[in-house]
């Protein structure tokens, strides 16, 4: 769905082939024409394998309307993914051209791109639902046929015939994945991830964590071993939320100042603590004062999370100042850098979470949004790079 989707607005954004950039949102009004809606639905979920059927609508400025639906079937046990036009085998596509026109085959009749097949359900028992759309001034009429199953049999192509064993598969059911692990993908949507450094801290971490919940946002915390170790239930509770917590180092150093061996021990505490508070080791590091050189990043033996947008929360204490310069600098991938442990950056939050959810940015965590792009070992990331 990601793909299709990603196609379709590549060709819209950019027809001469550049590529579809998410941005936030300029106002919540609603869209004007012209304008170009995609969606994607599951119409069928049968054995092993779900339907979706996704279209796209694209308004004029005088009002018409033109669009397209394809099926696309995804067996989950196999992990084979096909469109719906490959069920049917090629020889049989004037016949069926022929049903749902009403046109004898080989007589000349509406344009071929009007009688597309690519919105084909095959349901369990073997019938074969085709839905065209042709034109209709300032609609689109979609038309729809059913072929019974004795004759869909000889339609279907070896693809069909294996999406059918599927269909009457014995059924499956997926995971459940927690909505801290929930699909988001930052090619399609405006992403941000919000990070907080130095906690956590017994007063004021908890209450963040009441502002994330009700805003239903996830967050990184970079903790300190120090502090993880004075606070371990808090910790434990950051975790349990579903945020993702990195390393910050034990004793909050400038690294650059130190021996390699020196900042290995500062890794090493602060891993050992927050494996005693939380239970797992942190795959992510951020150097205390952004301060790495290639001695340290060599040394850490993590990828290395710093910012695109520093907040400077910790020298304004005021919500009044720090919420309008992320507001300014922020853009769709960027990673902001903010600290958990002073109460006026909590101050700041509902208001910074909901104008940035009201722009349309989707605030994940910082694996959530380096989803797809492997994350290297001594490299220093800032925000997530853009699709080549």
């Amino acid at each position: 769905m990601d793909s299709w989707l990603l196609g379709v607005l590549d060709t819209a954004a950019a027809p001469g082939g550049g590529r579809y950039r998410p941005a936030m949102a300029l106002n919540t009004s609603p869209p004007r024409v012209p304008a170009l809606t995609v969606s994607a639905e599951p119409v069928l979920t049968a054995g092993t394998v779900v339907v979706f059927r996704e279209e796209t609508v694209d308004t004029g400025s005088d009002g018409s309307r033109s669009g397209s639906s394809a099926t696309v079937y995804a067996d989950m046990v196999s992990g084979e993914v096909r469109r719906g036009a490959e069920l049917l085998r090629s020889e049989a596509l004037d016949g069926i051209r022929s049903r749902v026109t009403g046109v004898p085959a080989g007589i000349a009749g509406p344009p071929s791109q009007a009688l597309a097949l690519n919105d084909v359900v095959l349901d369990v028992s073997g019938d074969l639902h085709i839905s065209t759309e042709h034109p209709a001034g300032r609609g689109q009429a979609r038309q729809g046929t059913t072929i019974g199953a004795r004759d869909a049999d000889a339609m279907l192509s070896e693809v069909g015939r294996r999406v059918l064993g599927g269909l009457r598969a014995a059924p499956v059911s997926p995971p459940a994945v927690p909505p801290a692990q929930r699909h988001v993908n930052c090619d399609l949507v405006p992403c941000a991830a919000l990070s907080y450094d130095d906690g956590p801290d017994a007063r004021t971490t908890p209450q963040l964590l009441a502002i994330l919940k009700e805003k239903n946002v996830q967050a990184t915390f970079f903790m300190t071993g120090s502090n993880a170790t004075a606070n371990p239930a808090i910790a434990r509770q950051v975790a349990d939320a579903g945020h993702s917590i990195g390393n910050h180092t034990f004793s909050h150093p400038y690294l650059t100042k130190l021996s390699p061996a020196a900042v290995r021990s500062e890794i090493d505490r602060t891993d050992a603590a927050l494996r005693a508070a939380t239970g797992s080791v942190p795959a992510l590091m951020r150097p205390p004062y952004g301060a790495a050189d290639a001695a340290v990043q060599m040394a850490v033996g993590k990828p290395l999370i710093l910012w695109a947008v520093d907040s400077l929360d910790w020298q304004s204490k005021n919500p009044g100042v720090f919420v309008p310069k992320i507001l300014k600098e922020i853009t769709p991938g960027a990673v902001v850098l903010m600290h958990d442990v002073d109460p006026t950056t909590i101050a700041g939050q509902q208001e910074l979470i909901t104008t940035l959810q009201t722009q349309g940015y989707h605030l994940v965590t910082v694996p959530q949004m380096f989803e797809g792009t492997p994350l290297t070992p001594g490299h220093v990331y800032r925000s997530r790079p853009e699709r080549k």
